[in-house]
């Protein structure tokens, strides 16, 4: 799958509705519906896409998924980090297990050699979400 920076990976488009994503990938096989944060998480495999006030804002991607990002596999290429480093500017969160691609709507977890729960995770988001995952960095 391929990531076009806060736009969409593949047929994931930001801003979708449920509706429009289950058409064009087929429907999830789990839906939680989150009150306290006010979002709609649907997992499909790998796959977790979150939808905030109906709209698609994130795709998680996890370990053995695939994304690639300009020629770079982002899960099977050796020191990821550092081939988009030469590119792209880097924010890493002071524990090490994050890094924040903003030019790419990217937050790569367990990339780094610091562990996150999830082994390694590639998270892909709207622009209206930039804002989060700084924050999101800084906990």
């Amino acid at each position: 799958m391929k990531l076009t920076p806060y736009v969409s990976v593949d047929a994931y488009v930001f801003g979708s509705k449920q509706t429009q994503i289950n058409k064009s990938v087929g429907k999830a096989s789990v839906v939680e519906k989150d009150t306290i944060m006010e979002e709609i998480r649907e997992i499909r495999d790998l796959i977790t896409c979150t939808y905030i006030e109906k709209k698609l804002t994130d795709v998680i991607i996890r370990k053995g998924g695939q994304l690639q990002v300009d020629d770079i596999d982002i899960f099977t290429a050796e020191d990821v980090v550092q081939k988009l480093e030469q590119t792209y500017t880097v924010t890493r969160n002071s524990k090490g297990s994050y890094v924040l691609f903003a030019e790419l709507g990217l937050c790569l977890g367990g990339f780094t050699g610091k562990k996150v729960p999830e082994g390694q995770i590639a998270i892909c988001f709207a622009q209206e979400r930039l804002d989060f995952y700084e924050i999101y960095l800084e906990m």
